[in-house]
């Protein structure tokens, strides 16, 4: 696949009754994973174009030569026009991986993984029941995960630790070197 050409979009099960008569049929795992594989190089061609992109408006220095010897000349309109094909390019990949992460976000809540839906549970007693289902949103069961993790003082403690003790062998070695003087 070259930079410039379009990544390979399957469309296999989006449209529900295929032509020759079989129903709707998921992508399989291994499927999965493929486009999972092509999404990471679109992301790096992403940063290819970019690159082109910013190359294409940046003004050449007068220290920089060719490697003929010759100062480099500025061409705006070849510079304009390289700029807009990288950026088209750029659009239409970010477009790709937009459209492919939204179909794997599709296919883990088709799979059960998350719930994305936002239809609130009635309890027993008519109040809201909390999904034990992950939202994609880092919650669980009105839980939310980041909020729980910010209140572990684990981490900070064990940095603290690190630090009083980096300062003692600090405070240490200053008192030994001026002793020495």
């Amino acid at each position: 696949m070259s930079p410039n050409s379009p990544p390979n979009d399957n469309t296999k099960g989006q449209d529900g009754p295929q032509s020759n008569g079989q129903g709707y049929q998921p992508f399989t795992l291994q499927e999965n994973i493929q486009q999972l594989s092509q999404i990471d190089e679109s992301i790096a061609q992403l940063m290819s174009q970019t690159a082109t992109s910013l190359n294409a408006l940046t003004i050449p220095s007068s220290s920089s030569t060719a490697p003929n010897g010759e100062a480099p000349t500025s061409d705006p309109p070849a510079q304009k026009e390289a700029f807009k094909t990288a950026t088209d390019s750029f659009l239409t990949t970010l477009h790709s991986i937009d459209v492919r992460m939204k179909r794997q976000i599709m296919a883990l809540e088709e799979a059960g993984i998350i719930n994305l839906a936002n239809e609130p549970r009635q309890g027993p007693n008519g109040g809201t029941k909390a999904s034990l289902k992950p939202n994609g949103l880092g919650t669980v069961g009105g839980l939310d995960v980041g909020w729980l993790n910010s209140r572990s003082t684990r981490v900070e403690r064990e940095m603290e630790g690190e630090l009083w003790h980096e300062v003692k062998e600090f405070l240490q070695k200053e008192q030994g070197d001026r002793v020495e003087t």
